[in-house]
């Protein structure tokens, strides 16, 4: 799934017992914050980070037997979880960030409803810092130019979710890798997510809540930033622009002339771009259960 060059250090095999949580917790770096030892139970814990933050976190961590994985070069959050979950040794990661504290018990019962659950991501319950519930469960609507996201606060596990907010939460490690994972040639963030939750759901996938799976922020965080740049016409090629047609997915020859005059690109450049997503649609025209446009219209149903 990854072609970016890493290297895995530290990480001593740790002893198992009645209490281990049998998960890898991914944990994404950030600022200066540092992971905290609470948050140590699980069977493999890996610290994903550029080797420009490498002796940082080397010298500030008191968590023991944690795993570090360096990329040779910087990558988008996106490809780095693609990284960790490839690396991971356990069928669920859990994905938070550096800033994050989780408040869950990992119960024998709740690991089972996660484990025979069928989410591609179990998301969570996320609250601030001040302790106030975040409106991070995403809803798809039909925007002036474009589709958008409406966030909600939910409380009741099964809640459907667009995609991860923030990234974070449970990632069920084989249907994550058959969904292709985040697209790391998409470098936005808000894009990026998009692409994996629309692909998901419309790959047949699910992503949904789990309230019992509680996650607060130890600082302030930032919004996202929703542009509409390169990144959103890769979104929108491989999701909106896609037509079902006798079960099969396509994408329709007679768009491209739209495509070219919306683009914001030369025709060169956006016939390339759009012939490249016509081929990918093709190759993986039998894994579209669903078009886009049928995805938001459905979504409340």
């Amino acid at each position: 799934m990854a072609g970016t060059s890493y290297t895995i250090i530290g990480g001593e095999v740790q002893t198992r017992t009645p209490h281990t949580i049998p998960w890898t917790l991914l944990v994404l770096n950030r600022g200066h914050s540092v992971l905290q030892a609470p948050q140590t139970s699980f069977a493999e814990i890996i610290s994903i980070e550029s080797s420009g933050r490498r002796q940082r976190s080397l010298r500030e961590t008191s968590v023991p037997n944690i795993k570090f994985l360096i990329t040779e070069t910087a990558v988008n959050v996106g490809e780095q979880i693609n990284i960790g979950i490839s690396a991971a040794s356990c069928p669920f990661v859990v994905v938070v960030w550096n800033d994050m504290q989780l408040k869950t018990l990992f119960s024998p019962q709740f690991i089972r409803e996660v484990e025979e659950g069928s989410a591609v991501c179990s998301v969570p319950m996320l609250y601030s810092h001040r302790g106030d519930l975040i409106p991070s469960i995403l809803t798809p609507a039909h925007g002036r130019r474009t589709v958008k996201t409406i966030p909600m606060t939910a409380i009741e596990t099964g809640t459907k979710a667009l995609y991860p907010f923030d990234y974070a939460g449970i990632y069920n490690r084989k249907l994550f890798q058959l969904t292709g994972g985040y697209d790391s040639d998409i470098n936005s963030s808000y894009w990026q997510k998009m692409d994996f939750g629309f692909r998901s759901w419309l790959w047949g996938e699910r992503i949904q809540l789990d309230a019992s799976l509680r996650i607060y922020y130890t600082c302030d965080f930032q919004q996202d930033d929703a542009t509409i740049d390169r990144d959103y016409r890769r979104f929108y090629l491989r999701n909106l622009a896609v037509r079902i047609r006798e079960n099969q997915a396509y994408l329709p020859k007679s768009g491209i002339f739209s495509y070219i005059l919306r683009s914001g690109e030369g025709p060169m450049v956006a016939i390339s771009e759009y012939k490249e997503t016509a081929s990918w649609i093709d190759r993986n025209r039998n894994r579209f259960i669903q078009s886009g446009r049928t995805l938001v219209e459905d979504w409340s149903r």
